[in-house]
């Protein structure tokens, strides 16, 4: 069966283009080169990237438990964390979404659940934030499930790290799986108050337009380059933040697409192959490939 789909997959490539015509003379070469074509490309799933001026973003992971830091000269941090369950009396799963840091406090008291001391406390939607707790019983679930009332439980360790390192505004993007919607670092000196849609102003009208530009991701009628939304890393969004979607629901490519011999070829460094083409996470130009 195997045998059989390699020799279809050979067929499609080597055949000639189904339009007339000549085909160009750069015929298709070796996977071993490192040669891509274009075309081939447009079928990958896109991101629709909001952008940070900020030296620091968070992207918390409730699938796995796990927060990262993430820093704009390449750093990548990860702390082991406990969530929100609707398993627990009162509680709630953690939403999902693109925040930003809304209120800091070394001792928050929770009016709600017994009083409870939250330390360290990083609040990012409404009462939902990261915070660490007294005593050491929390500790077993960091990392391997959720068990908080709805916020992001952290080791006193950590809570204390992130506390003193982050500011208000620092954005925090929120997800199960995996988002049609990601983060990525724009250099101060390139923002352009002309060119670019810097976030903020107008919360209502922004989320009704972001909504609006997943719409057109899923349906495969966006057009890159899209202009470029930025967060400037100091505003506070209000509750509950940004949509973020789903990659699920992203169409794989723009129709029509026609792969053929006679498809334009881009030559790749096999070292760049991985980061420029397969990750649009960290891209510093993930809306505007090809």
């Amino acid at each position: 069966m195997l045998r059989l789909l390699l020799h279809c997959i050979a067929w499609l490539l080597l055949s000639p283009p189904f339009e007339g015509g000549p085909a160009p003379a750069h015929r298709a070469q070796s996977s071993a080169t490192g040669i891509i074509p274009t075309s081939f490309l447009r079928s990958f799933p896109r991101r629709d990237t909001i952008y940070t001026l900020s030296r620091w973003y968070l992207e918390l992971n409730l699938q796995r438990q796990r927060l990262y830091l993430v820093g704009q000269n390449g750093e990548r941090q990860e702390f082991k964390v406990s969530s929100g369950t609707r398993w627990v009396a009162g509680g709630i799963e953690t939403p999902t979404g693109l925040f930003t840091l809304q209120t800091k406090a070394t001792l928050a008291i929770s009016r709600q659940f017994d009083n409870a001391r939250m330390l360290h406390w990083m609040g990012f939607s409404g009462n939902v934030g990261f915070h660490a707790l007294e005593g050491w019983s929390y500790y077993r679930h960091l990392g391997v499930r959720p068990s908080s009332h709805g916020c992001v439980r952290l080791s006193r360790e950590d809570a204390r790290y992130l506390y003193r390192l982050l500011r208000r505004g620092t954005p925090v993007l929120v997800y199960r799986s995996e988002p049609a919607r990601v983060l990525s670092f724009l250099p101060v000196e390139e923002f352009n108050p002309h060119r670019d849609w810097l976030l903020g102003s107008d919360f209502t009208t922004e989320r009704r337009i972001l909504q609006a530009r997943l719409q057109d991701l899923y349906s495969g009628r966006v057009r890159y380059p899209l202009r470029r939304a930025v967060l400037d890393g100091s505003t506070v969004l209000p509750s509950p933040g940004y949509p973020i979607g789903s990659a699920d629901s992203i169409s794989s490519q723009e129709p029509p697409l026609l792969l053929s011999a006679a498809a334009e070829f881009l030559p790749v460094p096999a070292s760049n192959t991985s980061a420029s083409f397969y990750s649009y996470r960290h891209h510093p130009h993930s809306d505007s490939l090809p």
